[in-house]
């Protein structure tokens, strides 16, 4: 399942280490792959798997997952921010494309 985490963090690390240096790089990707691994990550690829089935447009999905996303964080008492959700989406519809062009 994490095929596709591992194209990312490839990227992302090329990325990072040419706009920021190496050593920025590694803690950046290590924070984020932790990050997603906890119940942050697990909310955010919850939401994104329920969204994906529904009626809505893509911005739409989009939108709605921000708000549920956001709004649960919030009531949970962590305050994340708006650019590391739209990350952390992101990665989440990335990996259900790769999931399921693999099968």
């Amino acid at each position: 399942m994490f095929g596709w985490f591992k194209k990312l963090g490839y990227w992302f690390r090329v990325y990072v280490s040419s706009t920021f240096g190496k050593s920025a790089a590694k803690s950046l990707s290590k924070a984020v792959k932790e990050l997603l691994k906890g119940e942050f990550g697990k909310l955010v690829f919850k939401v994104v798997a329920e969204l994906a089935v529904s009626n809505l447009s893509t911005g739409e999905k989009r939108q709605a997952a921000f708000d549920r996303i956001k709004a649960d964080t919030v009531a949970r008492g962590l305050y994340i921010k708006s650019s590391l959700i739209n990350l952390a989406i992101e990665m989440a519809v990335m990996g259900r494309k790769d999931h399921y062009s693999a099968e």
